[in-house]
């Protein structure tokens, strides 16, 4: 197996630090790794949270990448607890090319387990299913997503749909911007309902490498009053780098 360093070739395709996600997926054989912190409120003096997600996708080919990933090292003030989140993982599958007229599509199955027993973290098996559509429109690039989540599937489950559209216009290089709105029903107590609108602006240091930085108000100020992130989505390595002059 080849592993090589990332080029001005390869091309970061980042989901963060949005909710809503690309249909597109970073070329085959590259490994994109996405890491930030999130800090969450609610009012009145309700628990506050620290998280630090992670989710890291291995392009296999043009039609199928695997994802690994979780909400991370999780932090709540109120009451106090510290927990390693869920590991979710399964496949994106890409299924349509942007063309003329119609948009990208992709789709995603996962699966998301527990961690380590903890104080405070309630440890449940969950599945989540999720559906991509991705458009240029002028100057304006579009994610949409919607999907259902399914928790505890284990034993009572519950079920929680969502959606989220996240338009990011065009600026000069290495400078972008998004906004998105999104909404979860209610899936209580499993998952309160959420929503939301969320702003963020981005530098590309390198073609592979992209950080951010953003915040949201909360539709639901019982739930989430507001959110403050950064992080980054780097391409930090090549596995079997396609020969590309064989197809020329």
């Amino acid at each position: 197996m080849l592993v090589d360093w990332p080029d001005a070739t390869d091309q970061a395709r980042p989901c963060r630090p949005t909710i809503s996600c690309t249909a597109d997926l970073v070329a085959p054989g590259r490994l994109e790794v996405e890491a930030g912190a999130l800090y969450s409120g609610v009012t009145n003096g309700g628990a506050r949270t620290l998280s630090f997600p992670v989710l890291l996708k291995q392009t296999l080919t043009p039609l199928v990448q695997l994802q690994v990933g979780s909400n991370g090292y999780t932090l709540i003030d109120a009451p106090s607890a510290r927990y390693l989140d869920n590991v979710f993982f399964g496949p994106k599958l890409h299924l349509v090319d942007q063309g003329e007229l119609r948009p990208s599509v992709a789709v995603s199955a996962q699966i998301s387990l527990p961690t380590f027993p903890a104080s405070g973290y309630l440890r449940t098996q969950d599945a989540f299913l999720t559906g991509f559509v991705s458009k240029d429109v002028g100057f304006v690039h579009a994610d949409w997503n919607v999907g259902a989540l399914f928790w505890r599937v284990e034993g009572s489950p519950a079920a929680q749909a969502f959606t989220a559209l996240a338009l990011s216009p065009s600026l000069p290089a290495p400078f972008g911007v998004a906004v998105e709105g999104y909404y979860f029903s209610d899936a209580g107590p499993l998952a309160p309902h959420d929503g939301g609108v969320r702003s963020a602006f981005s530098v590309a240091a390198r073609s592979w490498l992209v950080v951010d930085v953003g915040g949201d108000v909360g539709f639901f100020p019982s739930t989430r009053a507001y959110s403050v992130f950064l992080g980054m989505t780097v391409v930090p390595a090549v596995v079997n780098r396609p020969d590309e002059s064989a197809t020329r």
